[in-house]
């Protein structure tokens, strides 16, 4: 279902810019975009986008209880214990062989070391099926008062 939110684009665009600047306040991150993500593209992760929304949500004073934390993010615990972080620990000497010979190839053939560089072991990166949220979420949420994706809203200035 889609909600309507009616606006001034004064109004929007001082939202915009608040969010944007928390967001970079609080990610070290420059150049944060609607469409940023807060873990993939930040890498606010586990405890770091907790902490993140915490904040948001006491700084503007939101209602967040229809928002589902494990829905969008993974905890800290899950991110350190799982079978991919036990077995990569494994993996370091190979990554940094891996390095050593990229290195010492690019010498002779930038091609060839580019290859080498690029060869992960056949370890894929990790993907998580959790929605992440962008700053166009938080905007959103801090205009309507309460927990509310992007996606779900129209604009449309009054």
């Amino acid at each position: 279902m889609e909600t309507i939110i009616k606006i001034s684009f004064k109004n929007l665009k001082q939202n915009y810019l608040e969010v944007q600047q928390f967001l970079e306040d609080k990610s070290g991150e420059k150049n944060i975009s609607n469409k940023s993500k807060i873990a993939n593209d930040l890498s606010l992760v586990g405890d770091d986008n907790y902490y993140l929304l915490d904040s948001f949500i006491t700084k503007y004073n939101l209602d967040f209880s229809n928002f589902n934390y494990a829905e969008h993010f993974e905890s800290e615990g899950e991110l350190t214990m799982s079978i991919w972080s036990i077995l990569s620990v494994f993996f370091i000497p190979l990554f940094i062989l891996k390095g050593i010979l990229a290195y010492v190839i690019i010498l002779y053939s930038k091609k060839y070391s580019d290859k080498i560089d690029s060869f992960n072991f056949f370890l894929r990166e990790y993907k998580s099926g959790r929605i992440d949220l962008t700053m166009g979420d938080l905007i959103t949420s801090k205009i309507n008062g309460n927990f509310l994706l992007r996606e779900n809203v129209k604009f449309v200035f009054d």
